[in-house]
């Protein structure tokens, strides 16, 4: 514990000198050791953002623009998550938006924080995500590890809901245009997502087949995202390139034994992508007998989970899963 004391208080010194060196206010480091979390830390991409809350809240007042307050915490995984979404883009912040990025570590701030914001009941799980009006008003919040549409249409609903506020309070600020500068840089035209290799080695005597696939999305949230909008389901198979079972099924697939109807799509993802692996054990459970790869899934066009099964099946047992998965999907809710 007294080395704990004796980190933060160096950490805070630290990130002191070069808050006067710079004139700009430090991410505070936090005051939580990460080892806990080591096996799921991310290499951290950031927009660029203020983290002074009260110097973010006074630009965007002067400016006319609403205010996306992100707090968050240096370890935290779902922090760096949404890091990632706003500097590549998933989250997309209108220009007409400042962006404000705090520590939950930095005292001053968290009460400043506290002391302007309420939380919903959900708010137990960092990041915490306020949006602020021009006037300076609360408009929306929300807590904890959020998918890019989620964030994507709660700045929507806060946008709208402002301006119609405006409609009927003409004494009200209007927002500045969101055709200004953008607040994060677009998203770059990226690379079709590569099916990640197993950085674990092929155990011997293990059985190795030729591998013939079917075209498939290897970037899931793409996949979940594309299967909701065309309201199309998703047959998903997570598993790792040398595993002899991943390979029996994507010759399966790729041979024809297995079909999948036309309103069902492919996502081909690797468990050895860390982004992958994280989004597939937020977004569907994995029973009982979850232990061997590959996991297949079936979602709904409503983005529910309607079947899972792990390890090794028939053409007959996947056929029956696509068959029974969509039967379920039809079936009214009692």
């Amino acid at each position: 514990m007294k080395t704990l004391v004796i980190f933060a208080c160096a950490a805070a010194l630290a990130g002191a000198a070069v808050a006067e060196e710079t004139g700009e206010r430090a991410f505070a480091p936090s005051s939580i050791p990460g080892e806990k979390w080591k096996d799921l830390q991310l290499k951290v991409v950031k927009p660029e953002g203020e983290h002074d809350l009260l110097k973010a809240l006074e630009k965007a007042k002067a400016e006319r623009k609403f205010t996306f307050v992100q707090m968050s915490r240096q370890n935290c995984t779902n922090s760096m998550q949404l890091w990632h979404l706003l500097a590549d883009g998933r989250v997309r912040l209108p220009g007409n938006f400042v962006y404000a990025d705090l520590s939950r570590d930095d005292d001053e701030m968290r009460m400043a924080f506290e002391e302007r914001f309420s939380l919903d009941e959900d708010g137990f799980w960092l990041p915490y995500v306020v949006i602020v009006g021009p006037d300076g008003v609360q408009l929306a919040s929300c807590a904890g590890r959020k998918a890019p549409q989620e964030y994507n249409a709660l700045i929507e609903k806060a946008v709208k809901d402002y301006e119609a506020y405006c409609a009927t309070h003409p004494e009200a600020p209007k927002p500045a245009s969101a055709d200004a500068a953008p607040a994060a840089k677009p998203a770059p035209e990226k690379a079709e997502k590569a099916f990640a290799p197993s950085p674990v080695p092929t155990p011997e005597g293990c059985e190795q087949l030729a591998v013939r696939k079917l075209p498939g999305e290897h970037d899931l949230n793409k996949a979940i995202e594309t299967a909701k909008a065309k309201g199309k389901f998703l047959f998903v198979q997570y598993g790792r390139t040398n595993c002899t079972n991943c390979q029996k099924v994507w010759n399966m697939l790729g041979d024809g034994r297995v079909k999948l109807p036309e309103d069902m799509l492919y996502a081909d993802v690797s468990c050895d992508d860390d982004e992958t692996r994280m989004t597939f054990e937020a977004t569907f459970s994995v029973t009982d007998d979850g232990y061997l790869y590959p996991y297949i899934v079936i979602m709904g066009p409503d983005g529910s989970q309607l079947a899972f099964r792990s390890g090794l099946g028939t053409p007959e047992i996947y056929a029956q899963m696509i068959r029974q998965a969509k039967a379920d999907y039809a079936t009214p809710a009692p």
